[in-house]
């Protein structure tokens, strides 16, 4: 009986929170770096010893609006520049011994609710510089639980399989198109907040006996 009554108080508890939903704005911090490789070109590489700048990443700042409505949502929470340029690939007197050069890669953003509840999310990535393009892969983060208005909202950034390149027109740097970061935003009640309304709906119903 005790299950049942549990469980009537969280269906009850989740339509009256869908009833009064609410909107809460969150905002996602930027990030950028900028990855040469490790080895100096020597002066007889084709670009020089200046010529090769590395790629640039960097992760936009993003304000959105999530809805306090329990439930699963995928939201944009940074918008991802990535600019080509030329990556050594030789070694310190061969330009010519050219190896494919690979960065591991970790971005920490901070995200925050509404100017309250505030944290950070973590991803990570691997930068592939071979021969005839580069690649990206982004993997998908470790999830972050905030307490926003009553819920608890856990927010996993969300991966991005491996693509390469496409746009190479002109000389370089090479700008590519825009790609959104996306992430999971799982929306619960707080387990306190459940509790205290199931006590509600067991007290009333015990008073309603009794009568």
């Amino acid at each position: 009986m005790r299950k049942l009554i549990a469980i009537f108080a969280v269906v009850i508890l989740v339509m009256a929170m869908s009833a009064g939903a609410t909107t809460v704005n969150y905002t996602v911090s930027g990030w950028a770096n900028q990855y040469p490789a490790s080895i100096t070109p020597p002066a007889s590489a084709p670009w020089g010893v200046n010529g090769y700048p590395g790629d640039t990443l960097e992760m936009v700042t993003y304000t959105g609006t999530l809805d306090l409505t329990p439930g699963t949502y995928n939201l944009k929470i940074n918008t991802l520049n990535w600019t080509i340029d030329y990556t050594y690939g030789g070694t310190a007197t061969n330009p010519d011994d050219w190896s494919d050069v690979f960065h591991n890669i970790t971005a920490i953003r901070s995200i925050s609710f509404d100017g309250g509840p505030s944290g950070s999310l973590s991803q990570t990535a691997l930068l592939e510089n071979q021969w005839e393009n580069d690649f990206l892969t982004v993997y998908e983060g470790a999830a972050s639980s905030f307490n926003v208005g009553g819920f608890q909202v856990n927010v996993t950034p969300l991966g991005l399989d491996q693509f390469g390149g496409t746009n190479f027109d002109g000389s370089n740097p090479w700008v590519q198109p825009q790609t959104d970061i996306m992430a999971r935003f799982d929306v619960v009640p707080e387990p306190a907040t459940i509790m205290l309304f199931g006590l509600g709906v067991t007290t009333l119903i015990s008073r309603r006996k009794r009568s």
